[in-house]
């Protein structure tokens, strides 16, 4: 049974088609002031007297039904309406930002004993309106951690798995990996803009994150004095081939074993994450199968939750 509703949302994603016979109609992914994701199309919206694009407030007046075993609304009308205060409006990660924040302090704080590297934290927390974004702002615009906080849960994510994985080969320089983990996305608090949806900053379109990031931390470098220049370099490097490969944006591939490791939990972290957000946002249920997913080229399986492990 159809459900009537009006209700206030920001557009956070829109596309633009027509029908068969040519009627115009738009698809949307609306987000409510919980943040909270839902699909939505409309029919005619030529009828509308505002050209609607992401980033916009507006007031819906939908039915909500079930299509292809997921929740959609189908737009009757929309008003457009005052802009401002979307931050509330964008989604958010589940943990508690502030707790997360706490969490990544304290790793940090037990594994890096160098002076130097103390030094160049305690840097990084005096810049205060940077380290306050980077608790706010998303890690992407899109496929992983695109929501609000999500630098800060990626972030400590891979410092957990640097700390965890680290110790199976004493080769590795742990410091160094952790710290390239901490800024491996610094950049992101300059790349992206929540002002308006998750967008790209001119600085973003013009520099990108890596180049941002790598700008930023050499300037800390520079504020920490005397910093041992082989391992500023090195800790430089792994900023600047995080990616992995030059086709994913990289400007160098990794070169070292604190390069290398730290792409792999990059990567890893990410793609689990992009796989928790593709059930969650087509309703995904165990025992279903996902739509096919153009960044991770593949269906997804939701295996049910009573599987067995063979033995």
């Amino acid at each position: 049974m159809d459900l009537s509703l009006k209700k206030n949302y920001m557009i956070f994603d829109l596309s633009k088609a027509a029908t068969k016979d040519g009627r115009p109609y738009i698809k949307m992914i609306l987000s409510d002031s919980g943040g909270v994701l839902i699909n939505a199309i409309m029919f005619d919206c030529n009828k509308l007297d505002f050209n609607p694009k992401k980033g916009d407030m507006v007031t819906v007046s939908a039915m909500l039904q079930q299509y292809n075993n997921q929740s959609q609304l189908k737009v009757n009308d929309m008003i457009l309406v005052a802009s401002g205060g979307t931050e509330a409006f964008l989604p958010k990660s589940k943990n508690n930002p502030k707790e997360m924040a706490e969490e990544l302090r304290r790793l940090l704080q037990k594994h890096i004993t160098s002076d130097y590297f103390q030094t160049l934290l305690q840097i990084f927390y005096d810049d205060t309106d940077t380290w306050e974004k980077f608790q706010i702002i998303p890690a992407a615009k899109s496929v992983h951690h695109a929501y609000v906080h999500g630098l800060m849960e990626h972030t400590l994510a891979m410092v957990r798995l640097a700390a965890h994985i680290v110790p199976l080969y004493p080769h590795v320089n742990k410091e160094l990996l952790l710290i390239g983990a901490l800024f491996h996305d610094l950049g992101k608090v300059r790349e992206l803009d929540i002002s308006a949806g998750i967008e790209y900053s001119d600085d973003g379109r013009l520099l990108g994150h890596i180049m941002l990031g790598y700008l930023m931390v050499n300037r800390y470098l520079d504020k920490a004095g005397n910093f041992p220049e082989p391992i500023r370099q090195q800790l430089l490097h792994l900023l600047a081939s995080h990616h992995g490969a030059l086709e994913f944006g990289s400007p160098l591939v990794p070169k070292t074993a604190e390069a290398l490791l730290l792409n792999f939990i990059d990567d890893m972290d990410a793609k689990l994450n992009a796989v928790s957000s593709v059930f969650e946002k087509e309703d995904i249920h165990p025992g279903g199968w996902s739509c096919y997913n153009k960044s991770l080229e593949r269906q997804l399986y939701y295996p049910p939750k009573d599987t067995k492990q063979g033995g």
